[in-house]
């Protein structure tokens, strides 16, 4: 703003300054015309008597030997009066700027002329520019007081409204600052739409997601902590039920196997936890090759077949196409594995039924069961970890509630995406999309 003052104010100054001057000249160019066809007219140089001058103006007519003929006005000593009429005499007409004895400052035009009688004259004429100084020299001091002004109320005002718009972003930092752990769920209050409005509905969202990110860490502990203490508990029951008294070699060996079984179920959930961290860290290790779905579904299906039968349920296909994708055999494996054990685990009657076609850039693989189907306002939870449906059946289904957890992991780092569609008594259609191999 300092820059853009003082262009205006040099503009100014300079604009005023050249049209003044330029009035002078113009003014002091007409009368030297209007002496010249006075004079010019005139027999000699005695006879030029009728000259008038105007208010504030000065006339010298000088002959070219230097002698001063007449004098109209406010006389005034001139400095190089020789040098000007030698000027003249050499044929120059110009404008000249002078202090006067009396330290007034004029500004004069000098010209010659010839008369009827055929001598020459120097004609000399001016007016004092003093008005036209201190008209300057007031602009001049009315455009510093000015800039100074305007510089000191802009600074202020600068301070005032910088402090006024910083108010919301102190009260922002504070509230940030005072969020912690604990108090996660405060927000910072939002009372416009502005850059600061945006920046609070953002900050809003971070804390969002922390607490949720908070939540789920205090969940997944909770959890973590629950299925180990279980099976933990039944073994230190189990062994100090033993340990108590004799007991036969048949009892000792049923007390072995039961806690052998908590093991090897502890033993699932920490490698099934190992593979997630592996996941989030980024870490976990993908072969991945030219992948035959149809012949990786059928070798699965052939594994878990005599299961079903057990059960007495019918695992059918219902169309097998011959697709490939860039895929980890064993992971997309276990993937399947997965979503069919929780089939056979909640299905009591009917038929699984498998499907593997294309659609658009995707291999489809689908998984229908006719089971007891999940209540909708499960489904956007079943993929997470720990999460059951069914929680009065966890431990004795021996369900970790971490299978569709690692199922979604393995799709989504195949580059897939994984979908479920149910409805309680009627059953559940996992699908699994896998891009195309090209």
């Amino acid at each position: 703003m300092l820059i853009l003052l003082l262009i205006f104010g040099l503009t100014s100054y300079y604009a005023l300054s050249h049209s003044l001057f330029d009035n002078i000249d113009n003014l002091l160019l007409n009368r030297m015309e209007d002496l010249k066809n006075i004079l010019g007219n005139a027999d000699n140089i005695e006879n030029i008597e009728s000259i008038s001058r105007l208010p504030n103006e000065m006339i010298y007519i000088y002959n070219l030997n230097g002698n001063l003929i007449r004098f109209y006005g406010f006389f005034v000593e001139l400095k190089n009066v020789s040098q000007i009429i030698q000027k003249v005499a050499n044929g120059e007409s110009f404008f000249f700027t002078t202090t006067t004895n009396f330290n007034w400052t004029g500004r004069f035009y000098a010209s010659g002329i010839e008369i009827e009688d055929g001598s020459s004259i120097v004609i000399i004429i001016g007016r004092f520019i003093d008005e036209i100084n201190d008209v300057l020299s007031r602009l001049q001091m009315i455009l510093i007081s000015t800039g100074v002004l305007v510089t000191l109320l802009g600074g202020i005002g600068g301070l005032f409204f910088a402090n006024r718009s910083l108010k919301p972003v102190d009260k922002i930092i504070n509230i940030a600052q005072n969020i912690e752990e604990n108090n996660l769920n405060e927000r910072i209050e939002i009372k416009s739409e502005d850059e600061l409005g945006r920046l609070a509905a953002t900050l809003n969202q971070m804390i969002s997601r922390l607490e949720k990110a908070f939540e789920q860490q205090k969940q997944f502990t909770a959890d973590v902590s629950h299925d180990l203490r279980t099976p933990l508990s039944i073994i230190q029951a189990e062994a100090s039920l033993s340990l108590n008294k004799d007991r036969s070699a048949q009892e000792y060996r049923k007390s072995l196997e039961l806690i052998q079984e908590e093991v090897l179920y502890m033993s699932n959930i920490i490698d099934k936890l190992l593979f997630l961290a592996r996941s989030d860290n980024k870490t976990q290790l993908y072969n991945f090759a030219q992948t035959e779905l149809k012949d990786l579904i059928l070798e699965v299906m052939r594994k878990v077949e005599p299961l079903y039968k057990k059960k007495g349920l019918d695992l059918k296909i219902n169309k097998l196409e011959d697709l490939v994708v860039k895929g980890d055999r064993e992971k997309l494996k276990e993937a399947l594995l997965n979503i069919l054990d929780n089939s056979l685990k909640y299905t009591e009657k009917g038929t699984v039924s498998i499907s593997l076609f294309k659609k658009s850039a995707f291999a489809v693989l689908s998984i229908s069961d006719t089971g007891q189907g999940i209540p909708e306002q499960n489904l956007p939870h079943i993929f997470d970890r720990f999460y059951r449906v069914d929680k009065a059946r966890t431990h004795s289904e021996k369900s970790t509630g971490l299978g569709l957890a690692i199922v979604k992991e393995i799709v989504e780092a195949h580059g897939g995406k994984i979908k479920v569609e149910s409805k309680v008594g009627e059953g559940s259609t996992f699908s699994i999309f896998l891009p195309l191999l090209k």
